[in-house]
């Protein structure tokens, strides 16, 4: 049987996609021995919309800060107006362009006169598109000094039904990163 031969190369291949590293992004390796069970009470700092003309905006935050909530709820903490925890968040969406390189076979020679021809290697537009990118910033309300800082990065959907389902698993990445 030659389909046995590559049953090791399967088993390979399954996992090291189990193993994939996570989507989050720590500030600090010192933020790694974080531990969310010492804290019982939580509350968010206000976040600043700069862009106050995009409704959007407005909706991103009410869902991530929603999300949020309902993790650290989870987690059993409680939301206090004196909390032990405060969270910072911070959402910035950049409008991004997709490129790709030319190639000879894809991209003819340009013709220039005189029976001269000319090709050349650059990069040309493909598509556009919006990448979000969310912070959170855990801080100790007595020492006033972040405990944990993580961020994630992933493209954002063009329809907004789908943009809620992009936060909130943003959201789980992080504190599967915090769990972690």
């Amino acid at each position: 049987m030659k389909f046995t031969r590559f049953i090791p190369l399967l088993i390979l291949l399954f996992l090291s996609l189990a193993c994939s590293s996570s989507l989050v992004t720590i500030e600090d390796s010192a933020y790694k021995d974080f531990d969310l069970s010492i804290y019982q009470t939580f509350d968010f700092l206000e976040v600043e919309n700069t862009n106050p003309e995009n409704p959007n905006f407005e909706n991103a935050i009410s869902l991530l800060i929603k999300d949020v909530e309902d993790e650290m709820l989870k987690r059993g903490l409680k939301k206090s107006s004196n909390p032990d925890l405060k969270i910072n968040l911070g959402l910035v969406v950049e409008d991004k362009v997709q490129t790709r390189t030319t190639s000879l076979a894809t991209d003819p020679f340009m013709y220039t006169g005189q029976r001269r021809y000319t090709w050349e290697s650059k990069e040309v537009p493909v598509n556009t598109y919006k990448e979000g990118s969310i912070t959170m910033h855990l801080v100790d309300s007595k020492s006033n000094k972040a405990v944990w800082v993580g961020s994630i990065n992933r493209v954002v959907p063009k329809k907004d039904e789908k943009k809620a389902e992009a936060i909130d698993f943003a959201v789980s990445e992080l504190f599967n990163e915090i769990d972690n």
